[in-house]
């Protein structure tokens, strides 16, 4: 019976998470960030104050989880997309292909204020990093993986370590994706990152 209650109480719990997050995503993207209040988001997800407190310390934090589930589903659309092309494709075509598809990703559907809102938080240190800095996300193993499907197709260089390839072309992508944010609206992230993997994929190559 105890136990029942647990179980409960665990599955209340995650329900008023997940309706908070999604709350806050709605509102995000009606009003912006900036206009959106704590009160806002209780008062339009039915919950107290206090419900709110016990699943996230501040709207900082709110956001950084909403980052993290978001850039964890980005990134298992990133590997169904990899593995969408042939088997035997070129892996720098590959590369190229996705590093496109993540700039669109990021340019039209996340959009500049999540990204700028994503960084600040990053920069401030308010909360723990998440799954935007972590070298343990599922973007670093597709890019590792397609390193190593490289080497295997004698393309790059079998002395390079494909953990450390794929971590440098995540904090690559990461870095020039500051850039559009500092220099946006005039910095055309994709052309400018398809040109700097091209450089990168020539250091890589045999």
């Amino acid at each position: 019976m105890e136990d029942k209650k647990i179980n409960g109480k665990k599955l209340q719990g995650a329900e008023t998470k997940k309706k908070i997050l999604k709350t806050a995503a709605e509102l995000f993207s009606e009003y912006g960030f900036e206009k959106v209040s704590v009160d806002a988001i209780i008062a339009k997800a039915g919950i107290s104050k206090g419900g709110f407190y016990v699943h996230f310390d501040s709207k900082d934090a709110l956001t950084a989880a909403l980052i993290d589930e978001y850039v964890s589903r980005l990134d298992l659309s990133y590997t169904a997309y990899v593995m969408s092309f042939p088997e035997d494709a070129e892996a720098s075509e590959v590369l190229r292909s996705l590093v496109g598809r993540i700039a669109d990703i990021i340019t039209e559907e996340i959009g500049y204020n999540l990204i700028r809102i994503a960084y600040r938080i990053q920069i401030d240190r308010k909360i723990p990093n998440g799954t935007l800095l972590s070298s343990n996300r599922d973007l670093n193993t597709v890019f590792c993986d397609l390193f190593k499907r490289g080497v295997r197709q004698g393309e790059f260089r079998d002395e390079l370590d494909a953990k450390t390839v794929a971590e440098q072309f995540v904090a690559v992508s990461r870095g020039f994706t500051y850039e559009w944010c500092i220099r946006f609206p005039d910095f055309h992230l994709k052309d400018e990152l398809l040109r700097l993997f091209n450089l990168l994929l020539s250091g890589i190559k045999k």
